[in-house]
């Protein structure tokens, strides 16, 4: 153990006891502590250098107030450095500053103890110490290698793979510029080295690259670089800077970029005019997946397509859609489906089948197809006309083969394809019993269609008063009123009667008296006679 280590821990040890002392003093009141820790130990220069230290400042026991560094005490040994906290020599711990030492030109060699202290005015001073050695004006540089890299970062086999490392001079009595030799080693195999020539200033970072690529090969590898390789060239007075070490493994080489594709169902039927689908399945197989376009050929004229998405990384599906025109001639095609993506294409065949576009046309729907109601009620029917094969004309609609004193009407007479309207009927009570078939048409486009409803009518229920009156109430106010007439006419017919009346009847002629005969014998009777004078019969009437 060096003095400067037993220092380090006396200082320790002090303050620890220090503030016991003060918490048994304080009693329930604590007062806060803290430490410096300045690194590394020991430095080396030349006259006329710079180094540098870390110094961190910890809170032992909290709440922390401000430090302030400083060099101190200060010794004459001192004398001939000059000493600079960057970026400034105050903060609240816990904080890391830069101690500066710069070494006059004139400063004898030796080692030199500073002590590196913090202040606070409740808690003192708390020191810790780092040496620094002078070195005698000889030819000495301290080299440092750090930051090995290479590229590409993760190199696959066979890849070219170059390398590179960054150079510094840390320290050096010598001017500039300076050589120095580097060396690359992997996995302990020379790879090359090159004798280099340092610009400065001290500090300046320089990168050196391997101009030879390496093949990479499967399997973990390490990189060794070496500033002044065995046998030395340089009084380097920190030989273990003068290494920097790469680890990496590369890995075995990935399978290619491969791809299936399916289809699914491989084919389908349409109707020329109308749409169909299939679905498409695009698979990984192998490799690293990458961009995948879809594209299809062998269509009939009239006839597109879309895919839905057209490209996409497997694994992904995609929906063709396909749609034809009534134009579209019908047949049985085969098609080619292209998938092309990280240079490989794949194809697959799909069948299309189409029909002929039937001819544009209508059917009439009747709902409900019978009806069963009584003398004097109401028969309600929906009439539906639907579009076949794009038939767009409007529909004129008429009804036949309806009973006598039956009437019926719709909703509406004209409808476009896909509207609906009612049809009603109304039985009166004087129409006969029985089944009748009543033909609802449709006419339009130059097309005719019919539907059949089969109607059924049973003998209504007697009427009762109040719906006698409601339907014989017109008849019966008609024969009233045609009886009313007739009496103010024979009224009137008497008054004028009695107003006038008759002139009297002339007399009557005189009655001539006629002949008379007996009835039994024929015999003349006299006018007075009673009796017959020949054969004495009494005259008749008398």
């Amino acid at each position: 153990m060096t003095d400067l280590s037993r220092n380090k821990i006396r200082i320790i040890l002090v303050a620890l006891l220090s503030i016991v002392l003060v918490l048994q003093r304080s009693g329930p009141v604590y007062a806060w502590d803290f430490i410096v820790n300045a690194e590394p130990e020991t430095r080396y220069a030349f006259p006329g250098q710079t180094v540098s230290y870390t110094v961190q400042v910890s809170v032992v026991v909290p709440p922390a107030g401000v430090v302030n560094l400083l060099v101190s005490p200060w010794t004459p040994q001192l004398d001939g450095l000059s000493f600079a906290f960057s970026p400034t020599a105050s903060g609240t711990p816990p904080f890391t500053k830069t101690l500066y030492v710069a070494v006059s030109s004139s400063k004898a060699p030796g080692a030199y103890t500073i002590p590196v202290a913090g202040f606070n005015a409740a808690t003192g001073f708390r020191t810790d110490y780092v040496q620094l050695v002078v070195l005698a004006a000889a030819p000495i540089t301290d080299w440092s290698l750090s930051n090995p890299t290479m590229n590409p970062s993760s190199p696959k086999i066979g890849d070219p793979t170059t390398f590179s490392v960054v150079l510094r001079a840390l320290s050096t009595n010598q001017p500039y510029p300076q050589s120095v030799r580097v060396a690359a080693i992997l996995d302990g195999t020379f790879l090359g080295s090159g004798t280099l020539s340092y610009p400065g200033p001290t500090g300046m970072l320089m990168t050196v690259t391997l101009t030879t690529p390496w093949i990479a090969t499967e399997g973990h590898h390490t990189m060794l670089w070496t500033a002044d390789p065995s046998p030395y060239s340089y009084q380097d007075p920190y030989r273990y800077n003068n290494e920097a070490t790469l680890s990496f493994t590369v890995a075995a080489a990935p399978p290619p970029f491969d791809f299936s594709i399916s289809a699914s169902p491989p084919t389908q039927k349409v109707t020329a005019g109308e749409s169909t689908s299939y679905v498409i399945v695009v698979s990984l197989v192998s490799g690293t997946t990458q961009p995948v376009s879809l594209s299809l050929a062998g269509l009939p004229s009239g006839a597109t397509y879309s895919f839905n998405p057209p490209s996409s990384a497997p694994t992904f599906q995609s929906t063709l859609e396909i749609y034809t025109t009534k134009t579209t001639k019908a047949g049985t095609y085969t098609l080619s489906l292209t998938a092309s993506g990280g240079g490989t294409t794949k194809t697959a065949s799909l069948t299309l089948e189409i029909e002929a576009a039937p001819e544009e046309d209508f059917n009439i729907v009747v709902a409900p197809t019978s009806s069963e109601i009584q003398q004097g009620e109401i028969a309600t029917h929906t009439i539906i006309v639907n579009a076949l094969a794009g038939f767009k004309a409007a529909v004129d609609l008429s009804v036949s083969g309806l009973p006598t004193e039956a009437t019926a009407s719709f909703g509406q007479t004209r409808i476009s394809p896909g509207g609906t309207t009612t049809l009603t009927i109304k039985i009166s009570r004087r129409t006969p019993t029985g089944a009748y078939a009543i033909t609802v048409v449709a006419s339009g486009g130059g097309k005719t269609h019919d539907a059949t409803i089969a109607l059924t009518i049973k003998e209504g229920r007697p009427l009762s008063l109040f719906e006698m009156l409601a339907e014989y109430g017109l008849v019966v106010i008609g024969l009233l009123g045609a009886l009313v007439v007739a009496l103010i006419v024979l009224v009137a017919i008497l008054i004028l009667r009695r107003s006038h009346p008759a002139p009297s009847p002339a007399p009557p002629a005189p009655v001539q008296p006629s002949e008379a005969f007996c009835s039994s014998c024929g015999s003349k009777l006299a006018s007075d006679a009673k009796f017959c004078p020949k054969c004495g019969a009494k005259r008749s009437g008398t």
